[in-house]
């Protein structure tokens, strides 16, 4: 499956499984050895493997392929390692007003059975057979037909139609973007972007609880401003479950720049500004009113038509009276009746960052180039992972700039070091995650096959309860999934793959 798909037909696919097998070992994606290099910094990132005598049996269930549904079975295979995700889950189905027509939604269908493949494929002990998702797509083909098809199909899409089925199950009235935490009237300069909500949000947990809240939620701050004039719209706010970001054209880079690329201040040529239409069409009022006033002189022997000048006059000083208005207290006031004069054309600048971490935050890699033709090609650029990702330098902080060439929050600098101080300094603005999952495309844009990276943490491990040296020390499992095989890697392997498609992260 491509960027859109895998190939279609079954000889094609027992082709492809064969040669990406081969392919697979060749390039050292299935290796068992353990990760080279300093033996001391892989300690200290928990790279290491214990011994095989001191470590429990870990079996996970695939999905068999039912004909190119290879796109599927990542994501499922991606979000089960997610623990609050599956938390969500439970609690949209245990949600379900029961004996009603909304138990029988096609969302509320979708949940439950969502929830019944999420419990097979939890880590076994023992081995097991692998399961057949086949009522799960029938139910998801009622979303989008797409989904049954055996045509080219797109992982970040099925994981968007998910995300929008379980918001939208009967459940709860929702309780506010302000009640959930996402507008604290008490952000601190100190806690900033990054942290949990103040008094107001702890007073309502009650309600936001009660709504379930969804971990893939975060929002994102907008902020459009005129280097001309220095004008700068309100800053906008905006929900996400995930985020797209565009990949460099260039044979490696990195999750960070990807990031930094998403956060960058971007030059607009054709933004209107407010403030600029209004100044301009003051200066044409002027002109017309001093037009009005000079005709006004030679019409002393035409009374009537004098009348209906000064008419005019006043109508235009009583525009230009609220525009002044505007001017001086805000340009974004509407002003009905005044047809505003186009701006002269000037450059304006617009900036997007992270205003409020969601719990579990999903990159989705974008890899389509579009050609000049047309056509659309894969970006082939090898993306670095690493086993924690800082955000903090890609989110807003308590202090907010308007200064057009400015950051919207100026940025933690990032240090590039991840020893136990920084990530524990990162954790406390609740700006640390830790990778959980990676959807992977191996293949052209247009076809392909689509395969996950799975990590299988400690059963009685909680990191939100220890402390940043135990989390950094803690042996990391992680899985290989196609489809119906899985084979344990090294976590290694998954750093340097370089061909991830969509990013799990969950926050420590």
């Amino acid at each position: 499956m491509s960027l859109a798909g895998s190939f279609g037909g079954q000889r094609s696919l027992v082709l492809l499984a064969s040669a990406g097998l081969v392919s697979l070992f060749a390039l050292g994606l299935l290796a068992f050895s353990t990760p080279s290099g300093d033996a001391s910094a892989g300690r200290r990132l928990g790279r290491h493997k214990p011994s095989k005598r001191h470590r429990r049996k870990v079996y996970l269930r695939g999905l068999y392929n039912l004909g190119n549904t290879c796109f599927l079975n990542s994501t499922l295979q991606s979000l089960s390692a997610l623990s609050a995700f599956s938390g969500y889950v439970d609690g949209c189905v245990a949600a379900i007003p029961q004996n009603s027509a909304g138990s029988g939604s096609v969302d509320a269908v979708i949940a439950t059975q969502l929830k019944h493949v999420l419990d097979l494929l939890a880590p076994q002990p023992h081995r097991v057979p692998a399961h057949s998702p086949r009522t799960l797509i029938s139910s998801l083909s009622r979303r989008g037909q797409w989904v049954a098809s055996r045509g080219e199909q797109d992982a970040q899409e099925l994981f968007q139609m998910l995300s929008s089925a379980l918001r939208a199950i009967p459940r709860v009235e929702e309780a506010s973007l302000f009640d959930i935490g996402f507008l604290s009237s008490d952000r601190s300069a100190k806690g900033g972007g990054c942290s949990t909500g103040g008094p107001r949000a702890k007073s309502t947990a009650a309600a936001a609880t009660t709504t379930i809240e969804n971990p893939f939620l975060g929002m994102a701050a907008s902020r459009t401003a005129c280097v001309r004039c220095g004008y700068t719209a309100a800053i906008r706010h905006f929900t996400f479950d995930n985020l797209s970001l565009s990949i460099p054209r260039v044979r490696n880079t990195s999750v960070e720049e990807c990031l930094a690329l998403y956060t960058v201040i971007d030059q607009l040529d054709d933004f209107k500004c407010r403030r600029c239409a209004i100044v301009a069409t003051l200066e044409r009022l002027k002109l017309e009113i001093e037009g009005a006033r000079s005709g006004l002189a030679g019409l002393a022997d035409k009374p009537r038509k004098a009348r209906r000048v000064e008419e005019t006059i006043d109508r235009l000083l009583e525009q230009q009276r609220r525009l002044e208005d505007a001017l001086a207290t805000d340009p974004e006031v509407e002003l009905a009746g005044i047809q505003l004069s186009a701006p002269p054309a000037g450059v304006s600048t617009r900036q997007t960052m992270i205003a409020r971490p969601p719990r579990v935050l999903v990159l989705h890699l974008s890899r389509s180039i579009f050609l000049p033709t047309g056509g659309t090609t894969k970006n082939p650029a090898r993306v670095r992972l690493q086993r924690f990702l800082d955000i903090s330098p890609f989110t807003t902080t308590g202090h907010i700039s308007i200064a057009a060439s400015r950051p919207i929050s100026g940025p933690v600098p990032p240090t590039g070091e991840h020893s136990a101080a920084t990530l524990a300094d990162a954790r406390r603005r609740n700006c640390l995650y830790r990778l959980c999952a990676v959807v992977f495309h191996l293949g052209a844009h247009d076809s392909g096959h689509y395969c996950a990276y799975r990590r299988v943490g400690s059963a009685d491990s909680d990191p939100s309860r220890a402390d940043m040296d135990s989390v950094l020390a803690e042996a990391d499992r992680w899985f290989m999934i196609s489809d119906a095989k899985a084979v344990e890697v090294s976590l290694a392997d998954v750093l340097g793959a370089g061909n991830g498609y969509l990013l799990f992260y969950e926050r420590l």
